[in-house]
């Protein structure tokens, strides 16, 4: 025991110099490199998805798209909340040999999921009929489960280590990109996609299990005591099962009920969708930590100054995203996919309205909830909207198709936003109300502006790329004008700070 606390103490020592004078990891360079990082993330797919989109055409697409909405399911029971969990107990407890042993339980329960997750998988590739053309892509993807599992990348959130993160990521997303223009030439070649995806995932989660032993040495423990954190954890894990419930079960009863080349054509407004949703997760997601100590803590002065702050940076971000993508969402499906993809612009332009929802819900589940281990509210609600989700799109499917995904898409998070925002009753205790309304403001009448813009820029008759460049030139700078002109806090103090060349960053914590 003396020697594993002597090894913590030398490992905080480490950490503790790559902190700032005041022992805190800076809030907003961890926002900076997991946006680098996701960043990246959305160049990847950029460079790549209008190859293969046009290589694998929209069948293949629609297969491997199926086939891995069909892992999520399998690898959410894998993980069982652990990612969540454990960054939230991991912060309270990060030091020394008591997080070691920590970590070490939470692994050694992650493996037992797994397997029971790959058992249950290989039955129901033997019994489901439906499966059977989709055998080997499954059997690809699935190894992304244990190698998920094998990854722990909770370890570096928890010591908000997102330096590492952001280059891992980018090195690691470099490769693919090279392999992907190597291998990947026909239709034919969909199951050297999967291998491809899953080669990317793959040596990120070994690169991370490597590199979390400068934190913790992670066993395997026959110790009875790790199941004392199933219950805490099934909570994370049954409500992560509802999320994904409303979010790929889309995906996956379009491709059961209307078949793979409408499965093809929502895959292409998803993914554009979930390029802008990541970015805008990622704002947030660096301060989950930091929020969950301040209220494990008790300091709610802290914790409703970062939550504020973290809500009108979004919201004047998002709502001019969301209404440039409305907008632009057929220039972007003809010029990454395509004329084959134009039926999926509809589709795209009603996920736009979804962005508000979804990124809303995403606040208050990640950053109030869970913190404040109000875990089982999320719960109710995601169940709800699950309910409701798989309901409509057995309606909505057969007639809408694509369409119908889309719709059920936005109610589902519309309604999780909207159940957990009334059972919180005080919500000015965890964020400034007016402040974010007022930011709010700014928003609406950026989106206005961009509105105005892009209906001039689409009378000029420029070709679909042109028309996006200059909306892509015009729109930002003419928003950045009317938050200089307002003298938006926000705005003056981001731009002061890439201003001041050589000067010590600022920390929002």
């Amino acid at each position: 025991m003396e020697k594993e606390n002597s090894a913590g103490s030398t490992g905080n020592t480490g950490r503790d110099k790559r902190k700032g004078a005041s022992g805190e990891k800076s809030i907003g360079v961890n926002a900076i490199l997991n946006f680098i990082k996701v960043g990246c993330s959305i160049v990847f797919p950029l460079i790549t998805f209008p190859y293969t989109s046009r290589v694998l055409q929209v069948e293949s697409i629609g297969k491997v798209n199926y086939a891995n909405s069909i892992i999520t399911y399998f690898a959410l029971f894998a993980a069982l909340g652990i990612t969540t969990y454990g960054v939230r107990e991991g912060v309270r407890k990060k030091r020394g040999a008591q997080f070691e042993r920590f970590a070490s339980e939470i692994f050694t329960l992650n493996l037992l999921t797994t397997a029971v997750s790959y058992a249950v998988l290989f039955i129901m590739l033997l019994l489901v009929p439906k499966f059977r053309d989709y055998r080997a892509v499954i059997l690809i993807q699935s190894l992304t489960i244990f190698l998920t599992t094998l990854g722990v990348e909770w370890v570096n959130t928890v010591y908000e280590d997102y330096f590492y993160i952001a280059v891992r990521s980018i090195v690691i997303q470099i490769l693919s990109i090279a392999a992907l223009f190597l291998f990947i030439h026909r239709p034919e070649d969909y199951l050297k996609y999967a291998c491809i995806s899953v080669m990317s995932s793959g040596l990120m989660c070994v690169a991370n299990w490597i590199y979390c032993r400068r934190y913790v040495h992670i066993r395997i423990l026959s110790d009875p005591a790790v199941f004392r954190h199933l219950y805490p954890m099934f909570i994370f894990f049954a409500n992560n099962l509802a999320i994904t419930i409303y979010v790929s079960a889309d995906t996956t009863m379009l491709g059961w009920i209307a078949g793979d080349y409408y499965t093809g054509l929502y895959a292409v407004s998803v993914k554009i969708y979930q390029i802008i949703k990541r970015l805008m997760t990622a704002v947030y997601t660096v301060t989950i930590p930091r929020l969950s100590r301040f209220a494990g803590n008790g300091d709610w002065q802290n914790y409703r100054k970062l939550l504020t702050r973290i809500c009108c940076v979004l919201i004047l971000l998002l709502v001019p995203s969301m209404t440039g993508l409305a907008v632009y969402a057929k220039n972007i499906i003809f010029i990454i996919s395509g004329e084959r993809y134009l039926p999926a612009v509809r589709s795209l332009q009603i996920l736009a309205i979804a962005l508000l929802f979804a990124v809303g819900s995403g606040v208050v589940v990640n950053c109030i909830n869970t913190p404040n281990g109000f875990e089982k509210t999320s719960l109710s609600a995601t169940i709800v909207a699950a309910v409701v989700n798989v309901g409509l799109n057995i309606f909505l499917i057969p007639v809408l198709r694509q369409d119908g995904a889309a719709v059920t898409t936005v109610i589902a998070e519309a309604m999780v936003m909207i159940i957990c925002l009334v059972r919180l009753r005080d919500l000015d205790h965890y964020v400034d109300v007016h402040e974010v309304l007022v930011q709010a403001a700014f928003a609406a009448a950026g989106a206005a502006l961009i509105l105005g813009i892009s209906a001039g820029v689409g009378r000029t008759g420029l070709s679909p790329l042109h028309s996006l460049l200059l909306g892509l030139v015009l729109c930002p700078a003419a928003y950045a004008v009317l938050l200089a002109a307002g003298r938006n806090t926000y705005f003056l103090s981001a731009a002061q700070k890439l201003l001041r060349s050589g000067s010590t960053p600022n920390r929002f914590r």
